[in-house]
């Protein structure tokens, strides 16, 4: 590269990085394009309206449990074996920045079937729906649609969240048995047969405990069981055997995972459902290891997010913008003509989906209070372009977590922090946090390095103290700053 290159990609790069700050401080707007929506105003030209924007006719969610996006093939681990996840990817749209509103389950679903963030539902922990936040089945039911459910449900009060036909774990073995669940999934189709139907799949794996049998001796091909020596471990994992051994066993899940959404795609195929059914393929929130899941780093928080809907939907698209599950019933509302529809914290994917020029969110909050265990230890995130930003609003509190007290890696890296220092230091700021954090994740994407305390940095970390609190306020989120 010549010098002159050189200069010219570091004022780029020093460009972009003027750009973010002034976003990151409110000062730049975004200007919504005109869509089909504006250009269909009436008008006394004479002029055809414009054609209906397309909708499809069928909905199906598959979900998985304790699943980052950093542990699927077609987000870039080479590791994992999730050939019908990648399908799903070259067949539709991959969303590159999926999230969750919060990394803990019943929260996470809560959002999921109400469509707004859990400060809103009332679900900050596991707490019920608030009585009068409309839930997926309530809006989603005859004769607009066909709602069913299988797996588990997650979220409470149960009689909220009445589907027309709700297929327990129990029954299809805790959904993690592929023939058990192809043929709960054919059954409740059939029954379904003539209506438009909204599917909502739940499947265990990965979830701890990584029970097997995971070998399928009719599939050839598959690098399973995987072996913990060939593994390359995330940079937020410490290097332990018995690190090695649950993150393959995890993996090892994440393929019968695989093989059990391949069987239920086999069956759209079979009954040709797929092309007019929108497909999403996403979790609840991030994997069960150290870092990740119950926390706001971005293993807790940002998940796999797939979308296919070949009648309208462009096929092999990577898409850069913030979604989370939030929008999953506002897209669910849109496709079936709920009208008028909630006032969702979400937005409907579907124009996202038909390529159209949407408004669409700059930045993206997550938020934490409490897990089954321990005190409440809020915090909140914030992410905008390349920078990540964490308010710990009790640091003065011990986090703590089923991952830290059932786990074999946790229970390692104790041992190994004996004699390592600085493996040391970072447990202890996981489970006592830092006030505020900052992560620049172009350059740090596992979030290791904090630059809240760097002088370099304190004019980002203000603007974004900043965004992040004026949101608070305005969305009344209870433990924004007075």
């Amino acid at each position: 590269m010549s010098s002159s290159q050189a200069d010219a990609q570091r004022r780029e790069k020093s460009a972009w990085t003027r750009r973010e700050l002034l976003a990151a401080a409110g000062a730049v707007s975004v200007v919504a394009c005109a869509g089909p929506a504006a250009d269909a105003a009436a008008d006394d030209s004479g002029a055809p309206p414009a054609r209906e924007a397309a909708r499809p006719e069928h909905l199906f969610v598959f979900v998985s449990d304790d699943h980052s996006a950093i542990d699927v093939g077609c987000y870039g681990n080479a590791d994992v074996h999730t050939p019908s996840i990648d399908r799903l990817a070259r067949e539709g749209v991959r969303f590159a920045n999926g999230y969750t509103p919060v990394g803990v389950c019943k929260p996470s679903r809560s959002a999921l079937y109400t469509g707004l963030m859990p400060h809103k539902n009332g679900a900050l922990g596991f707490d019920p729906v608030r009585p009068e936040v409309a839930t997926w089945p309530e809006l989603l039911r005859a004769p607009r649609c066909a709602s069913g459910m299988i797996g588990k449900l997650n979220t409470k009060p149960v009689e909220r969240f009445e589907f027309e036909r709700w297929v327990r774990p129990k029954r299809v073995g805790d959904t993690r048995e592929v023939a058990a669940m192809k043929r709960a999934f054919e059954e409740l189709i059939e029954a379904f047969a003539g209506r438009r139907m909204a599917i909502v799949v739940n499947l265990k794996d990965p979830h701890r405990p990584f029970r097997g049998p995971f070998e399928d001796p009719a599939y050839v091909g598959a690098p399973v069981p995987h072996d913990p020596k060939a593994l390359s471990l995330p940079a937020h994992l410490y290097d332990t055997p018995q690190t090695r051994r649950e993150l393959a066993s995890y993996y090892d899940a994440i393929w019968r995972l695989d093989r059990n959404l391949g069987a239920l795609l086999e069956v759209l195929d079979e009954r040709a459902l797929a092309r007019n059914s929108l497909v999403v393929f996403t979790s609840d929130n991030g994997q069960p290891f150290p870092f990740a899941k119950t926390t706001l780093y971005e293993a807790g928080i940002r998940l796999p997010f797939v979308a296919r809907w070949p009648a309208a939907a462009p096929a092999g698209v990577v898409d850069e913008r913030f979604v989370s599950l939030i929008d999953l019933l506002p897209t669910a509302a849109d496709a079936f003509g709920v009208e008028p529809a909630p006032n969702f914290d979400g937005r409907s994917l579907l124009p996202l989906l038909r390529g159209e020029q949407a408004p669409w969110r700059e930045f993206i909050v997550g938020q934490h209070t409490q897990h089954l265990v321990g005190e409440p230890t809020p915090a909140r995130s914030l992410r905008l372009g390349r920078f990540k930003f964490i308010l710990n609003i009790a640091p003065d509190e011990e986090f703590a977590n089923n991952v830290l007290d059932h786990s074999d890696t946790w229970r390692s890296w104790i041992a190994a922090s004996r004699e390592d220092a600085a493996l040391r230091e970072r447990m202890k700021r996981l489970v006592r946090r830092p006030p505020e954090e900052l992560y620049d994740l172009e350059s740090d994407p596992r979030e290791l390095v904090n630059l809240a305390g760097d002088p370099a940095h304190a004019e980002m970390l203000a603007a974004m103290r900043a965004r992040l609190v004026e949101w608070m306020r305005r969305e009344g989120d209870p433990y924004a700053p007075a």
